[in-house]
This record gives structure tokens, sequence and C-alpha cells, in this order.
């Protein structure tokens, strides 16, 4: 743990940027901007380039990491804000790599992080960090790594006792905490459960594997055992030395409570030397550029249980406890706020809609960050709030103007809602943001068409077409209006039939809805043979599905057929899904 940070100074960059680790190879797939790369200093500092960032380039002031898994290069802002670098070292593929989580960052150097959440991955690589009297991060005086004042507190009383000749002096020990607080404090920094989305917690995301504590904490061994005895960190692992234990300690661990494993085993054959953790405690390799992590939710191997089975019910009550215990802490407003909107999903999950949207209600009230308010947003919207699921997303909009996440909810919002004209301008400005997004462009293209602006919906459609050329959301509202649009100037029938084809293939030719777009394709051209056997089809579907309303207006639009006349008109394709 002392090695999990350094300075980068003219005397230690060569540990991390020598020309040998620079000239690693670097994997920059397509699609996240251009490639970045470091810079050695004439000063012997390092810096960091990003064509297109603005500003171009960082120093590098410190790398995070002990270098087992990974390094991270990282620059410290003034106020105490840290940014992750976005170009990492991975010992697994032994070159260069996108920083892991920050593929998606706008600022092409890295995002610059809050100052919580900052002071959280500072306080896991770091004892002390310093700042100069102009905010700036101050090398000569910080202490990076985790020495031992990180876990049991100032060393100077327990020094000054011990010159005196006295009492040892007040130090801190985890080990004598309760099993239970022994597993939250070093959750600190291994992170704990409510650290996380719950539903990644809940789907067992392969990520959390990286995350010891937070796994080990919904294990049925932890949490379904008394606080006082259940099972901790430090009895496989001593923070003091690298290695974990052997097969035969952690055998001897889950001996304590599985005295006689051979019996639960029906098509493993387990006996006396039998390596426990080989199996129940898996390693997690793909998710993670195939770095290996041991997975420490210790559990039979298989799915994850659907949330309405027992275990799945055990589990959503574990979480709600565990966020029950952290929100009356001390915690700083955007973490309360946080915390508030993880307990309201994991209630939203259980079907308490208004205890949930109470909580998402004072967490907005509170504090919250723009992440926070987009999932208040979703979670008012899911809830049939659709006020304050617009009002959580206008105040995400205009807190972060410049991201496109918040103004497509919004005006996604807006058109599912039935404002198709209020929804244009937040999604033509999520289009603007997000340029090479196929669903917003056709989010886009669909609040036009319904805010009956058919010739500007055409172009949105069309863009999003160039992007993702099969997309339904897309061919569908293309198809319809170019098939049977009322105004003849828009219409392209031979162009509808091709998109309707695409489509209707998606599903096989077993969707009505597909089946009925198509068959108004068709008979714009003058295929009223072809148009009928899609509208039979499309209408023998639909009725066998049980969707009477479809069937009732598919059979209006064969009878047209019959006699020779196309389909003029709107067409419900617009909401399909393969």
């Amino acid at each position: 743990m002392a090695q999990t940070a350094g300075v980068v100074t003219g005397e230690t960059r060569d540990r991390w940027f020598s020309d040998e680790m620079l000239a690693r190879a670097v994997s920059w797939p397509e699609g996240i901007g251009a490639r970045p790369a470091y810079e050695l200093e004439a000063d012997g500092g390092v810096r960091f380039e990003a064509p297109g960032a603005d500003p171009p380039a960082a120093a590098v002031d410190a790398v995070f990491g002990s270098g087992l898994r990974g390094l991270t290069p990282v620059a410290f802002a003034p106020g105490g804000r840290l940014r992750e670098l976005r170009l990492s070292f991975s010992h697994a593929r032994d070159g260069w790599i996108p920083t892991p989580g920050g593929e998606d960052d706008e600022d092409a150097l890295g995002n610059l992080d809050t100052i919580e959440e900052s002071a959280n991955c500072i306080g896991c690589h770091a004892t002390a960090v310093a700042w100069d009297n102009e905010g700036r991060f101050d090398p000569h005086r910080a202490v990076l790594g985790v020495s031992c004042e990180r876990c049991h507190g100032s060393g100077i009383p327990h020094v000054e006792a011990q010159s005196a000749g006295g009492d040892p002096g007040p130090i801190f020990h985890p080990g004598r905490l309760s099993p239970a607080d022994q597993v939250a404090f070093c959750g600190q920094c291994h992170r704990q459960p409510t650290d996380f989305e719950p539903r990644e917690i809940l789907a067992r995301d392969p990520l959390l594997a990286r995350h010891a504590g937070a796994s080990l904490m919904m294990s049925a061994c932890f949490r379904e055992s008394l606080p006082d005895r259940t099972i901790t960190c430090t009895e496989c692992h001593d923070a003091h030395l690298p290695e974990p234990a052997g097969p035969d300690q952690t055998r001897a661990v889950c001996s304590r409570c599985h005295e006689d494993a051979a019996p639960l085993h029906q098509q493993t054959v387990v006996t006396t030397d039998a390596d426990c953790a080989g199996c129940h405690l898996p390693s997690q390799s793909e998710a993670f550029h195939g770095t290996p992590f041991t997975d420490h939710w210790i559990r039979r191997p298989g799915d994850s249980p659907s949330p309405g089975s027992a275990a799945g019910r055990r589990e959503l009550a574990w979480l709600e406890e565990l966020y029950g215990r952290r929100i009356p802490e001390e915690n700083p407003p955007a973490k309360a706020a946080r915390l508030r909107t993880g307990l309201a999903e994991l209630l939203h999950i259980r079907g308490a809609r208004n205890e949930a949207q109470a909580l998402l209600r004072e967490a907005l009230a509170g504090g919250a960050d723009y992440e926070t308010r987009l999932k208040a947003g979703a979670l008012f919207r899911d809830g049939g709030r659709i006020s304050d699921a617009l009002a959580a997303f206008r105040e995400a909009a205009a807190e972060r103007p410049g991201t496109p996440h918040a103004h497509y909810e919004l005006g996604q919002t807006l058109l599912e809602s039935g404002d198709s004209g209020g929804a244009v301008g937040p999604l033509t400005t999520a289009a603007e943001l997000s340029a090479d997004s196929a669903g917003v462009h056709a989010a886009l293209g669909a609040a036009l068409l319904g805010a009956d602006r058919p010739a500007e919906a055409i172009a949105a459609l069309r863009d999003a077409l160039r992007i993702e050329p099969e997309l339904p959301a897309a061919l569908g509202p293309l198809a319809g209006i170019l098939a049977a649009h009322p105004r003849r100037d828009l219409r392209s029938p031979g162009e509808a039939v091709r998109l309707a084809e695409r489509l209707a293939g998606q599903f096989a030719f077993q969707e009505p809805r597909s089946l009925d777009l198509l068959g108004a394709a068709l008979a714009a051209t003058g295929d009223f043979a072809g148009a009928m056997q899609a509208a039979e089809r499309a209408a023998t579907l639909a009725t066998n599905a049980g969707t009477a309303a479809d069937a009732a207006a598919i059979a209006q639009r064969l009878a047209l057929y019959r006699a020779r006349r196309p389909y003029v008109g709107p067409l419900p394709a617009t909401a399909l899904r393969p």
C-alpha cells in the first residue's frame, strides 16, 4: 500500500516514464478522440498532451497505483481537485490503455473531478496531500502512498509518549474493531456496496470485482452472520504484507461455519485439501483489459438471483439496511444526496414508490450533483411524476449546459409525455453536443415530426441512419413519412419500401407494425398485391397478439389496398425495438 501513489519529480519519473516505458504499445480505440501521449520536460517533469483539449496539455503531478496491475498518472488543479489523465499503463497488457472509467470523458485530458470526488480518490492513495498558498499541489510536503498514519492515526502522540518512556499513546488499532466494523473500515478505500449504483450491485456487475470491500459485504457469509462473528478482511489478508493467505488458511476460515463441506457439493468432489477460494472467489479479468481481480463476493457459481426471488429480496433488503446506516452519517451534501437517491432507487425497485419519491425530493433539496439529478429525474419519470422529472432534468441541464445527457433526457421525457414541440429545443441541443449519437438524432426526428416539421424530421432521421443504418427508431418513422405523408413532395415510395423491408426483416417478418408499414410503402408504389399480403399477415399477427386497436387500424388500410388505393396518414411504427 505504501507504493500505491508517488510524486513525479526529476528523481522519480523514470520509475514510470522511462524511455522503455514510453516506447510500449498504446491501445487507443477509435471513437474516443485523438490519441494522447506523455512527453518528458527538460526540467525533469512530464507533460500529458491531448490533441483537441483546451488547454492542450497538463503537467503530471503524481502516479496512482503500485504497478502490480497498472498505473494512472494524475494532475492536481488549484483548490484540491484531481484529474485522472486519460492514458494509463496496464501491467496485463504490458502497454498503455485508455484509463478505465475515463473512456467517455468529455475533456480530452480527463474530466476534472469535483472536490468531493477528488477527496475520496486522494484519501485512498495518499496519507497527506499538501497545497501551497496559491492552492497548487505542493510535492515537497505531500505524503503519497498509504503509510502507517493513514490507518493508525497521527503518530505524533505515540512518538512523544514513547520518548517520555510512558504509555504507548493513543494509536488507533483497526484490529480491535468488531468484525463487521473492520470490514467497513477497510471499505473506506476498498469500497462499500453503497458506493455503487444499486442496479450494478443487484446485477453483480463484473466490474465490482475490482472493489473487494463492497463485494465481501454483499456475501451471505458476511451479511447473514452476527456482526461480532462475521468474516473479515484480515482473516485472509495482512495489511502489512503484499500476498494474501494461502489455501490452508482460507479453508480454515470457511470451515469455521462449513465444517463438513463435502455434502454441500453435488457436482464437484471436495476433499479436506480443496481450495475453497478457487471456486467461490473466482478471478475476473475480461472487464479490466485483461487485468485479473479476485471477486470477493463469496457465492455459488451461477447467475444473479431475480429481484423477486427469495435470494433477490434478501439482497435488496440488505442493501436498504446498508443505506439506512450510512444516510445519518455526517456526509458532504452531494454524497448525502447520492445516498438518499440510491435508497430511493431500491425502494422504487421494491414498489414503495411514495417513499422513494419523498427521498428523491429530500436529495434534490440538499445539494445534489449532476449525476444525482439525472438519476432522480429517471426515477421520477418511471414513477409517473413527469413534472418532477422535468424539473430535475432542467436543473441538470442548467448545471452542465455543455453535456448532452441531461438535454436528451429532458427532450425524451417531453416527447414521451406528448409535448413534441417542447422536446425539439433540448433534443436539438443534445444532437449538436453528441453529433455521433444515432439515438439522439432519431429522437429529434420524432420530435420534429410530432411538431409538424416533417422536412426537418427527415433530415434528422437520415442523420441517425447515417450513423447507425439499421436503427429501428429511425427506419420506422422515416419509412412512414416517405410512404404516406400527406405532402406529396416529401414522399419517396421506393426508398420507403427498402427501409420498411429492412425494419421488418429485423423481426423476421413476424411483427405486425413493421409489416403494416411495409404494406403502406408497397401500396404507395402501386404494388397492391404485395401490400395486401403484408397487411393480411400483419392483421393476423396483431389479432393473435391481442392488440385489437392495431388489428382494426391495419384492417382499415387493407380495405384501401383491396380497392387499389394507397394509405395516406401517420403510421404507428415509431416505437419498435428488435
